[in-house]
């Protein structure tokens, strides 16, 4: 697992990544909200709330990389 914190113009980005199983991510992101996986939706929430945005990226057998960017208070 890797974790990276950088600061990039008036953002914060925070790369998140493994090497585990992975998953389709448009079949999670896309089901029922019943069928949501909770974590995901939990962290996207957030990150809105924040002003930011995350975005995922994996596939079956090839692990996954969360990002996320938050925009920093005062930046310009």
């Amino acid at each position: 697992m890797s974790v990276v914190l950088r600061h990039r113009g008036s953002s914060l980005l925070a790369i998140v990544e493994d090497d585990g199983r992975g998953f389709d991510v448009e079949a999670v992101l896309g089901a029922a909200p019943v069928e949501k996986r909770l974590g995901l939706f939990g962290m996207s929430e957030r990150a809105e709330l924040l002003g930011g945005r995350l975005s995922v990226e994996s596939a079956p057998a090839r692990g996954t990389t969360v990002f996320v960017e938050i925009p920093l208070p005062g930046a310009p």
